[in-house]
């Protein structure tokens, strides 16, 4: 037997954070650009825009910065505002998933 916790942030009516989101960013960030971070994560590119777009009007700021392609093709990145709730969820969610291992372990491998 074991647990699973999934850690999202939401506002009063809706969910705008959680692994997925993570994970999306995480390969902007490596990838470079949106287009191939849903081609690694097997996540359609009309989805992806969707969740970002969400985020960002949860925050009120832009997560991810754009550059339109030409020849040499577009790009992405995270703007430090994404960089920075990127970092604090991911901070949020280790230490969440430390207490709730411990409780876990408290309630049933005593």
């Amino acid at each position: 037997m074991h647990y699973c916790a999934k850690i999202v942030l939401a506002k009063s009516d809706y969910n705008f954070f959680g692994p997925g989101v993570r994970d999306l960013l995480l390969d902007i960030e490596s990838e470079g650009s949106v287009k191939a971070a849903c081609e690694k994560m097997g996540m359609s590119y009309s989805k992806a825009w969707k969740m970002i777009r969400t985020v960002e009007k949860a925050l009120s700021t832009e997560v991810v910065t754009r550059v339109q392609g030409g020849k040499s093709g577009g790009s992405a990145s995270l703007t430090e505002a994404g960089k920075e709730m990127l970092k604090r969820y991911m901070r949020f969610e280790k230490r969440c998933n430390q207490a709730i291992s411990e409780i876990y372990e408290q309630e049933f491998n005593h």
